[in-house]
């Protein structure tokens, strides 16, 4: 069982933001708050700069919510100074030091070749890095990774989710240790903050989710430079081969160079392109547009994870939103009919192979950091994680969402988890997944027998009212938008199903608008095999 995480005092987090910060809400929320301090997590690691529309300074506190970039001072006219802090949600780069009286903090990336001192902490979300120490009297924190050729040094404690590496040493007086017990560290593959935020609008904007829209937008703003990329996505239109893209190419490669790498307009195209292709046709997505762009084995990775993530994030807040108001939020009908999945000849129980699109991992690359994040031999065993491995820090949180959504005590029964893993494989046409799940539905439900008739005719065919209210209200969450109403939950709960059981029903739905997307688009089902899923059937 993974461990509890302890709960932080954190602000308002996007998931509030995109369900509905209601007093409703938060009582569902703290039903699992493990399971949504780790969906922040992740938000977070694939999301590492969280930016908005431009510094702001003054005689106080220096805030900004962009870009502090150049070979000066990241200030205005002249030097960020005063009598207050110096924080910032952005980047904060350049060849001139950072100082003042107060501590320097920061959620995104501190680099450059000076030294960033002063009497107070130096902390932030992103890595750390540069040529010149990081000093100060207070202790260094960072959940991300503290990389350089100068020591990291002070009197205090050096705290941190992240690695320390270098080739120079890590001291201090104070003890090495971890601020947070949430997996999961921001991995550089490459993939830049532009490419990353235009993947996700373009999520968002087949959702129908407003307030994710927004968010994402101000991401892509501000990574870019211009607005004119995000309002093409958010009208669909063409992103490549037209006037005011190339005009704006020059502008928005400079601005998204970043410890993550380089946007231009070409790859930006591609990675919306894939994202509206595995958001709505998931059983369909190729890798060949993403490579002629010039993406990666490793980045490919990251850009399917982003996008898989934010579908998940999309269904999440649908199902969360229905729990706490009756209305999840997407504008779609609430009187339509529930979806329905349909099963076929292809669905089975049987042990299937799946047969990676880019090379895994292999088992002698895998360093203690990916065996953890992978949790347990059986993972380590399976393409399909090694795969995964390409980008690590997600991968660690995410096993850890996937194993707290389906092992957590209390709430759904195990074997009805699995059914809605089932039914959300089925509508997204995820073979492989569908079969692991109906696997695991059948030894723990105790009879095949209904298991296979659901495969096999789908979701109109289901034995008794429970598991067919069941499959209807998972179902519901994986349309894009989400169609499930109000009527399917109210069915649940004059069955007796609780708010905690309702709640793990939805973590679980969810969790499969993810797990559906990364199998299909990185891989494909050939033959029969003994590959199977890495997480064990136990109550």
């Amino acid at each position: 069982m993974h461990q509890a995480v302890p709960k932080t005092d954190a602000p308002t987090d996007v998931l509030d933001r995109f369900a509905g910060a209601t007093p409703e809400l938060a009582r569902l929320r703290a039903l699992r708050p493990e399971l949504i301090e780790l969906e922040q997590r992740a938000y977070e690691v694939l999301f590492p700069v969280r930016t908005g529309p431009g510094p702001a300074t003054g005689s106080g506190p220096a805030t900004g919510l962009g870009l502090a970039t150049g070979s000066g001072s990241a200030t205005g006219p002249g030097p960020a100074t005063g009598p207050g802090p110096a924080t910032g949600l952005g980047l904060a780069t350049g060849s001139g030091p950072a100082t003042g009286p107060g501590p320097a903090t920061g959620l995104g990336l501190a680099t450059g070749s000076g030294s960033a001192t002063g009497p107070g902490p130096a902390t932030g979300l992103g890595p750390a890095t540069g040529s010149g120490p990081a000093t100060g009297s207070g202790p260094a924190t960072g959940l991300g990774l503290a990389t350089g050729s100068g020591s990291a040094t002070g009197p205090g404690p050096a705290t941190g989710l992240g690695l320390a590496t270098g080739s120079g040493p890590a001291t201090g007086s104070g003890p090495a240790t971890s601020a947070r017990t949430v997996p999961g560290t921001v991995t550089d593959t490459g993939v830049s903050v532009a490419e990353r935020a235009a993947a996700a609008l373009a999520v968002a904007v087949e959702h129908r989710r407003a307030p994710a829209v927004g968010h994402y937008r101000a991401l892509l703003d501000t990574a870019t430079g211009e607005t004119a990329t995000a309002d093409r996505i958010i009208a669909r239109a063409p992103l490549d081969g037209d006037t005011a893209t190339a005009a704006t190419a020059a502008k928005a490669t400079a601005a998204t160079t970043t410890a993550t790498g380089a946007a231009t307009p070409g790859r930006i195209a591609a990675a919306v392109a894939h994202a509206r292709l595995l958001t709505h046709t998931p059983a369909r997505g190729g890798l060949d547009a993403l490579r002629a762009a010039g993406f990666t084995d490793p980045q490919i990775v990251t850009v399917s994870q982003t996008v898989a993530f934010v579908n998940h994030q999309m269904q999440l807040a649908a199902g969360l939103a229905l729990l706490a108001t009756g209305d999840s939020g997407t504008g779609t009908d609430p009187g339509a009919p529930s979806t329905t999945v349909a099963g076929g000849p292809r669905y089975t129980t049987d042990v299937l192979t799946w047969r990676p699109a880019i090379r895994p991992l292999a088992p002698g690359e895998l360093g203690e950091e990916h065996r953890a994040a992978l949790a347990g031999k059986a993972r380590v065993d399976t393409p399909y994680f090694r795969t995964l491995g390409h980008d690590l820090g997600i991968l660690a949180v995410r096993t850890a969402i996937d194993l707290a959504a389906f092992t957590a005590e209390g709430g759904l029964p195990r074997a009805e988890r699995e059914l809605a893993a089932t039914a959300v494989s089925l509508y997204n046409g995820c073979v492989y997944c569908a079969s692991v799940h109906a696997r695991l539905t059948a030894r723990l439900h105790g009879d095949p027998a209904p298991v296979r008739r659901f495969l096999a005719y789908g979701s109109t065919a289901v034995l008794g009212r429970r598991w067919k209210l069941i499959t209807r209200l998972a179902t519901g969450l994986a349309p894009v938008p989400a169609t499930a109403a109000e009527a399917d939950v109210e069915a649940l709960r004059e069955l007796g199903l609780t708010e905690l059981a309702l709640v793990d029903l939805v973590h679980c739905a969810a969790f499969f608008g993810w797990a559906n997307r990364l199998m299909l688009s990185l891989g494909s089902v050939e033959g029969e095999d003994q590959e199977h899923e890495g997480r064990q059937a136990t109550e």
